[in-house]
């Protein structure tokens, strides 16, 4: 429940009640209902749909049907200025480009947490209570978080997760978005300097 709203050095913040609850370590080999909590409550996120993409505030945005074309030019500033020396990810992306640049434009985005992991979250053993690390929202296709989650759930979790998220909305499709989301992904480090192969040939869940 939120208690107060105010700005700080013309930033926006928001003061609410302590959140009860642990922090996650793993979802793997959690009970059933803290799966299906964590994917019912993703949905429920998810469920607010916007027709950009950007930042939550909204004073930055790229129109849905530039989305792709944004993204290869920010793989190749990422590559140019990070890999140019990493002969296997700098040689992979003109493939990367192609597939892109065939996709068609996403059809809405949502609220996105581009560093997803076990440990923002809280729970009380049953279901998830708390979302304590939100800096890296982004507007962008819900596929994204699925392609993170992708690294930190195994088959049994991800069923369980997919219970609860189908209770509010259908899972997205990855068939074509997977290999060009994964890979900028691995360009970002969101699980760290992974290799390249291991990265892109990870199992997929969803």
């Amino acid at each position: 429940m939120r208690v107060n709203k105010n700005f700080l050095l013309r930033r926006q913040f928001v003061v609410v009640e302590k959140l009860e609850g642990r922090t996650v370590s793993s979802f793997i080999g959690q009970p059933p209902s803290e799966l299906q909590s964590l994917g019912e409550g993703l949905a429920r996120i998810h469920v607010n749909q916007k027709r950009y993409a950007g930042n939550p505030s909204g004073t930055f945005r790229v129109e849905l049907s530039d989305f792709h074309q944004h993204v290869i030019t920010g793989m190749k500033q990422i590559v140019s200025s990070f890999y140019a020396d990493h002969h296997q990810i700098a040689a992979i992306l003109p493939d990367i480009i192609g597939g892109l640049k065939e996709l068609p434009a996403p059809d809405s985005s949502s609220f996105v947490l581009i560093d997803m992991d076990p440990s923002q979250f809280l729970s009380d053993g049953r279901t998830i209570t708390g979302l304590v690390d939100t800096e890296a929202y982004v507007m962008a296709p819900r596929a994204f978080d699925f392609i993170g989650l992708e690294y930190i759930l195994d088959e049994a979790s991800a069923a369980e997760f997919s219970i609860g998220y189908e209770k509010v909305m259908p899972l997205p499709d990855l068939t074509f978005v997977r290999l060009p989301y994964r890979y900028l992904y691995r360009l970002l480090s969101v699980q760290g300097s992974v290799d390249l192969d291991e990265w892109l040939e990870y199992k997929t869940l969803f």
